[in-house]
């Protein structure tokens, strides 16, 4: 009976000795290729709220883009663009690219 359970034990051994090293291997190479995440600076605190209060101030012109708006593809690009920084002074007073 003991030489059945040595011969199923030595079957065994190499195959935990392989999985073994499988996991020590993957578990290697994720600790080598770990890096720490990349992120933009965040936006000025409330900078969209606060451009687009100043814009509404301004009377006329806001009304129209927000017709445009709604009879386009909306408004996620517009504020997207804001927000990101990518609408330059020039073209409307962004404070969210400074």
């Amino acid at each position: 009976m003991a030489s059945v359970q040595e011969s199923v034990n030595t079957r065994r051994r190499p195959a935990l000795r392989a999985a073994a090293g499988a996991g020590l291997t993957a578990a290697a190479m994720s600790l080598a290729f770990a890096s720490p995440a990349a992120a933009g600076q965040p936006n000025n605190q409330a900078c969209l709220g606060h451009d687009i209060s100043g814009y509404a101030q301004t009377g006329a012109g806001f009304g129209a883009f927000v017709a445009g708006l709604a009879k386009g593809t909306g408004a996620a690009d517009e504020i997207q663009a804001h927000l990101a920084g990518n609408v330059p002074d020039a073209v409307s007073p962004n404070s969210c690219n400074d």
